[in-house]
């Protein structure tokens, strides 16, 4: 019975020995998952300002660069509209003059290149007038040194940039050698205009739109 008794007290001694071991273990658990509760929201919330960082810095960046191109843009736009306008009127005005007016503006610019063409035999190359009353204006311009005239299309014989003429005309004089070659063009006479004439013209025409 002694020994009963003793092996009863000894086991409710490793009863109470482990219940202890395991209420600390317990203790000791719950303290860890608060700690590691604590760190992953430390951890969630310095990830989420983190974040909130990058993306505002990206979002200030954003709207740095939007707010430095839209003068960019509303001067291209201007630019844009103004260039569209001018073309318009000039369209317009091309319209209502008689075709012997813008023969004399390219003959105009025959007269101008004056020594270059002095006592040169040359061929002429046609495109968007009448050819025939240009082909009569060239021979009386140029006399005997006109060879031959031909016909031809806009940008077939010389490359040229579209500015936005509804009418393309043009004169192309080419040596008998093929050592040079000039061109007489509306689109040359338009770009030289508004390159003398583009700021008078648009302050004439529209204001001060494009400032």
């Amino acid at each position: 019975m002694e020994e009963l008794r003793s092996t009863e007290i000894l086991d409710k001694e490793i009863q109470a020995d482990a219940r202890k071991k395991a209420e600390s273990i317990l203790k000791n658990a719950d303290a860890e998952c608060e700690k590691i509760k604590s760190e992953i929201s430390q951890r969630v919330e310095e990830s989420k300002q983190e974040k909130e960082a990058f993306f505002n810095k990206k979002l200030i960046a954003a709207e740095n660069d939007l707010n430095a191109s839209l003068p960019l843009e509303k001067q291209r736009f201007a630019v844009s509209y103004l260039n569209e306008q001018v073309m318009n009127a000039i369209n317009e005005y091309l319209k209502v003059l008689p075709e012997e007016k813008h023969i004399e503006l390219v003959l105009k610019q025959i007269d101008l290149a004056g020594e270059k063409l002095k006592d040169k035999k040359l061929n002429a190359f046609i495109y968007g007038f009448d050819f025939d009353v240009m082909k009569k204006a060239l021979i009386k311009k140029l006399g005997s040194n006109l060879l031959k005239c031909e016909k031809t299309e806009f940008g077939k014989y010389v490359m040229e940039d579209e500015i936005g003429l509804e009418q393309n005309e043009g004169v192309f004089l080419e040596a008998e050698d093929k050592t040079f070659r000039c061109r007489f063009t509306m689109i040359q006479i338009i770009n030289n205009l508004l390159d003398k004439n583009r700021a008078d013209l648009s302050d004439t025409l529209f204001g001060n739109i494009g400032q």
